[in-house]
């Protein structure tokens, strides 16, 4: 089996893999290092992330990122490790040259905004408890058609109007899908707000982010890992897919996409 894509997702699967007794994988990764957006640097002072930075506390639904962050030490005997816990103040905004508690505006939000800002809660709640806005999404996930329209046009048929709620929003779609709101799709805007607890500790964080999860996954699976080694083409080859690198051509039974899914219409026969 090859595993295509060394970040989170590639080396989640590979964990998977690993864990459930199967080692005839190998997992191609195009840059140096692996670990996606949850890369790192480090300088004479600390370590520090170039993306990803936290883990929001999973639910008792997240089954999986439990499991993980069981075998990793930061979740024992159902209680989070305080070391990676962020603590108070979580987040700031700086608006109109002052500072604010909080990442919802409220310097000078007029009555109308602070009504969008609790109906949109409201709605949230609503989509938080249909259950199906849940990480696995499998577990709850059904077709929407909040996905046939963008974020800002369901916004617009609401009649959520207010600028700060709008900024809001677009802060939270660039910060997951890097898109703003008229580029991602409603069900995936939602699905930002709604998958997380509505009063949730944490989140979990280290000084070099994600990289930490990163950094721990490959001191088991180091093995697995082949760097620099760009994916060219996946295709049929008698009754295996043959997976071209630039030195290497790979026979296999199966591969894993875990690439970005744009990739596959321009890798895959």
């Amino acid at each position: 089996m090859i595993v295509v894509g060394g970040g989170i997702a590639g080396l989640s699967a590979a964990w998977r893999l690993d864990k459930r007794g199967f080692s005839d994988f190998t997992l191609l990764e195009m840059e140096k290092q692996a670990g996606g957006n949850s890369r790192w640097g480090e300088n004479e002072v600390t370590a520090y992330p170039w993306a990803a930075h936290y883990v929001p506390v999973p639910n008792l639904n997240s089954t999986l990122v439990r499991e993980l962050m069981t075998e990793l030490g930061v979740l024992k005997d159902g209680t989070w490790n305080e070391r990676y816990l962020c603590f108070t103040p979580q987040e700031r905004l700086f608006i109109h040259g002052r500072w604010q508690e909080g990442i919802e505006p409220e310097l000078a939000a007029s009555a109308k905004d602070r009504e969008d800002f609790r109906r949109f809660n409201q709605l949230i709640n609503e989509f938080r408890g249909s259950g199906q806005f849940t990480i696995p999404m499998e577990r709850g996930a059904k077709p929407s058609q909040l996905d046939q329209v963008s974020m800002g046009d369901w916004l617009d048929k609401e009649k959520l109007t207010s600028p700060y709620l709008r900024w809001y929003v677009d802060y939270a779609c660039r910060d997951d899908f890097g898109a703003r709101s008229s580029a991602t799709s409603a069900w995936a805007g939602i699905h930002y707000f709604a998958a997380r607890e509505h009063e949730e500790k944490g989140p979990i964080t280290w000084p070099e982010g994600n990289g930490w999860v990163v950094r721990r996954l490959l001191e088991k699976l180091s093995s697995y890992v082949r760097t620099e080694a760009v994916v060219a083409r996946i295709e049929k080859n008698g009754s295996k897919l043959a997976i071209q690198t630039g030195d290497t051509t790979y026979l296999a039974d199966f591969v894993i996409f875990a690439a970005p899914t744009f990739l596959a219409r321009h890798l895959i026969e």
